[in-house]
């Protein structure tokens, strides 16, 4: 079994800081740019042609709103369906919280079922996300991240470990971190891998004990130059 970490493309909170530097600004649950646009279809089109070696043959998406979109044109572009994965949200949670340092962060919802449904329509909804929301809260605090993390990679050991499949994660960028060290068996680090909009990070044999080799991280050559965000 083969593992793909995608992470979405540029969403509105990303192009906020981009622009200012900090997240005063920034929405809970943000859709993508234009430019997010069209990362996500250019991400699509790289893995439909076997660009990243085998496309993915399952795809899972975190729930929130940047990552469904990116995940749609790649369903789309592979005929998939798109599996909405319950643990694969960004380090946090979806946040209520203005981006000014000295303000509490408050959990928010997330999208409903409605809404998730209306971002792709091969989106396969799991039963955590009810009609106001797919997040109960609390805040989730980093230090929680790396057991939610080892969740999602056992999760689809179990479903598609000893098989040929090439599962796809839409996930996030700080999220990414904590995946790559469940994958590999990291406990720790004191560092921090560059993941870039719609990245793609390739691991081989995950289901093969002592064999998991990471192909490649953070693969962006689908995007032209002034198209590669962080």
């Amino acid at each position: 079994m083969d593992l793909l970490l995608i992470r979405h493309a540029q969403s509105e909170n990303n192009l906020v800081w981009a622009q200012t530097g900090a997240a005063i600004g920034r929405v809970p649950d943000p859709l993508l740019t234009p430019l997010g646009q069209r990362q996500a279809a250019a991400v699509a089109q790289a893995l439909a042609q076997g660009r990243y070696a085998a496309p993915p043959t399952v795809l899972y998406a975190s729930l929130m709103s940047r990552a469904v979109l990116t995940a749609a044109p790649i369903a789309a572009a592979l005929d998939l369906e798109v599996h909405g994965h319950p643990d694969l949200f960004e380090v946090g949670g979806p946040l209520d919280w203005s981006g000014h340092d000295e303000v509490p962060r408050q959990p928010a919802r997330g999208a409903g079922r409605a809404a998730l449904g209306d971002l792709s329509s091969r989106l396969v909804l799991p039963d955590e996300a009810g009609d106001d929301g797919w997040w109960a809260g609390p805040v989730e605090a980093d230090t929680d991240a790396p057991e939610r993390a080892q969740r999602v990679v056992d999760s689809v050991l179990q479903r598609h470990g000893g098989t040929d499949a090439v599962v796809g994660l839409v996930t996030h960028g700080h999220f990414s971190q904590f995946l790559l060290r469940a994958v590999l068996g990291i406990p720790t680090m004191t560092g921090w891998v560059d993941i870039l909009n719609t990245s793609v990070t390739r691991f081989a044999d995950v289901d093969v004990p002592g064999r998991t080799c990471a192909r490649w991280i953070n693969r962006v050559a689908h995007l032209a130059p002034g198209e590669v965000t962080d």
